[in-house]
């Protein structure tokens, strides 16, 4: 293997079955690259605003359990006061009532995960496509990510940063 960029329409990338042989696989290969590299740069931008919608939709109070059961409302809340038998002095406290915003938060932290996931998955992709040494294919990661940016670059702004990547 060669470890230095060249101008060439022979090349494998990331799979056995995608392999260029010709200038007109490596014309769809660039574009294809340049596509994913475009995509790269707007799942940033993405998971920079669900990190925002998260961290707005966290629960911050003691009480807010991982979605605890639902009191009814015909149910006493003074009812169901026990006392705690190794604090006899403390009051007890009611149990915590459901929070939406607590499963919403588990909701769109499970899908931060997810997004985060594939981000990884993309990243180390592009990140073996250049590892291929081809100068088109290097060129096209390279345009991707300006031209990701740019077009993901106002989409930023949609919610006000309250953290920093």
């Amino acid at each position: 293997m060669q470890m230095h960029f060249i101008f060439s329409d022979n090349v494998t990338l990331l799979f056995d079955f995608w392999t260029v042989q010709t200038l007109a696989g490596l014309v769809l290969s660039f574009m294809v690259v340049l596509l994913l590299t475009v995509l790269y740069e707007l799942s940033k931008v993405w998971k920079s605003n669900l990190l925002t919608q998260v961290i707005q939709t966290l629960p911050v109070t003691p009480d807010s359990a991982l979605c605890p059961p639902l009191i009814s409302d015909t149910e006493s809340s003074d009812s169901l006061l026990t006392p705690d038998p190794l604090f006899p002095g403390e009051t007890p406290t009611p149990p915590v009532r459901f929070v939406s915003s607590t499963c919403r938060w588990w909701l769109l932290h499970s899908f931060l995960a997810l997004l985060h996931t594939a981000q990884v998955f993309l990243g180390y992709s592009l990140m073996l496509c250049v590892m291929t040494y081809n100068a088109a294919i290097f060129i096209a990661v390279i345009l991707g990510s300006a031209l990701g940016y740019y077009v993901a670059f106002p989409f930023l702004s949609k919610y006000p940063k309250p953290h920093s990547l």
